[in-house]
């Protein structure tokens, strides 16, 4: 497997993104069949529109409340408000949030990488837009490519950020291995590879969190079946999680 990082612009709001995309691409040798596309949240959410402004957000009464509980500004959890699905709960410079049905901080919601002032909420449609642009780069190219839209996310326990994928385009982003055999012959029951999330986290070790701008990379010679629509999704109901099902609520006395 092969990461290659590309040079891209400071992107703004309505720029063409798969023909910087692409443009990025021929400086580093052209795009191949084959390829996977990772793109950063934030270009798209940029492209998109999703700036907010914290000066002109006006905080709810709740807002206000949770801001101190988080310590955080008031501003700022407002719009994670207004963009998380659900609140499950806060801590100390976080809020903890269920948005598109992903488990993550301040529903996405995120400030740095932005001007200052500002703060980024996560793209509109991520899936849609991963097939928007895939097929836009597909076009463009001549190349037969897959897209992940990825963003950073914080794993139970876990110290730092891994990359995770809210978008996918053009391959299965979960791959079943129910039924191979391990190293000694037993069938495995359970497993699934994530690999649209391992792509995205070895993406995010040549993207960086800071002042990199690398926002974009090619994943290659992985050997990944392409495919028109995929049919799974990596996303599943809390009752299955094993985290959210094992945390059941105290038994109130």
């Amino acid at each position: 497997m092969r990461v290659i990082s590309l040079n891209m612009p400071l992107v703004k709001r309505g720029d063409d993104l798969p023909a910087l995309i692409v443009r990025a691409a021929e400086q580093a040798g052209g795009l191949r069949d084959g390829d996977i596309l990772v793109i950063a949240s934030k270009v798209l959410a940029v492209v998109q529109g999703r700036l907010r402004k914290l000066a002109r957000i006006h905080p709810s009464p709740r807002a206000r409340k949770l801001a101190t509980n988080a310590r955080l500004e008031p501003e700022f959890v407002e719009l994670v408000l207004r963009e998380a699905d659900e609140v499950l709960g806060a801590s100390s410079g976080v809020i903890l949030t269920l948005k598109g049905g992903i488990l993550c901080a301040n529903a996405g919601v995120d400030r740095s990488n932005v001007p200052l002032g500002h703060a980024a909420l996560m793209p509109l449609k991520p899936n849609r837009a991963a097939r928007e642009v895939c097929a836009s780069i597909v076009k463009q190219s001549g190349a037969k490519v897959g897209v992940i839209i990825s963003d950073s996310n914080v794993k139970p326990l876990r110290l730092g950020t891994v990359g995770q994928a809210i978008g996918i385009a053009g391959f299965e982003p979960v791959i079943d291995c129910r039924g191979q055999r391990d190293l000694y012959g037993r069938p495995l029951h359970i497993t699934f590879r994530a690999i649209a999330d391992q792509l995205a986290s070895a993406a995010q070790a040549v993207m960086g969190e800071a002042a990199e701008r690398l926002p974009v990379v090619i994943v290659r010679d992985m050997n990944i079946k392409l495919i028109e629509e995929p049919k799974r999704s990596p996303k599943i109901a809390p009752k299955r999680c094993i985290y959210f099902s094992a945390l059941k609520p105290p038994k109130k006395r």
